[in-house]
């Protein structure tokens, strides 16, 4: 049985169900295009955390991810996969957008099943400090995401597919809801 779910429809509205909606950024604190401008419109305090994140660490995040509560809706909480440097026609390579993918979700992962004590990156305790403050625990939330890294990085989905069947067996299974519209 596959990890990957498909859905067709818009993942922006709320859904009254606790979820993760994952998608990928750049470390320039841009949420400038893509599925990240519409979060910026729809959750500027949340685009904030990222854009001081940004500022902090820079391309020190690659790899990393950062989970920023919505602030608007309690059942949301935004997580940006830092996969590349920089946006836009700028963006990483293919190879290397792929390899942040991959890193950033498995900090995603030991965050889901570990916590925050099992992460020894003091960067991303740093910036995930935020989460002690959760209600639920990660693993209570849905993990939703658009094709990410196939829009302004330009990386064939399938590539990025290939990547999230990785985190599909063993004992903690990242299950994931992909939406295209």
């Amino acid at each position: 049985m596959s990890n990957i779910t498909y859905t067709v429809g818009n993942i922006l509205p709320v859904t009254g169900y606790p979820r993760i909606l994952i998608h990928s950024c750049n470390c320039g604190g841009s949420w400038g295009g893509g599925i990240a401008y519409q979060l910026a419109a729809r959750y500027p305090k949340a685009e904030q955390v990222y854009v001081d994140a940004c500022d902090k660490y820079g391309n020190e995040l690659l790899g990393k991810c950062l989970f920023i509560p919505s602030y608007k809706d309690d059942d949301l909480i935004i997580c940006c996969l830092f996969t590349s440097a920089f946006g836009g026609a700028s963006h990483d390579y293919k190879r290397s957008i792929l390899n942040y993918t991959e890193q950033g979700l498995k900090n995603v992962r030991t965050w889901v099943y570990e916590g925050g004590n099992a992460i020894q990156d003091p960067i991303e305790k740093d910036i995930n400090s935020v989460l002690h403050k959760l209600d639920k625990p990660l693993k209570d939330y849905k993990l939703e995401m658009p094709k990410i890294n196939s829009g302004i990085f330009g990386v064939p989905w399938g590539e990025t597919e290939n990547v999230l069947k990785e985190f599909g067996s063993g004992n903690q299974i990242l299950n994931f809801t992909v939406y295209s519209l």
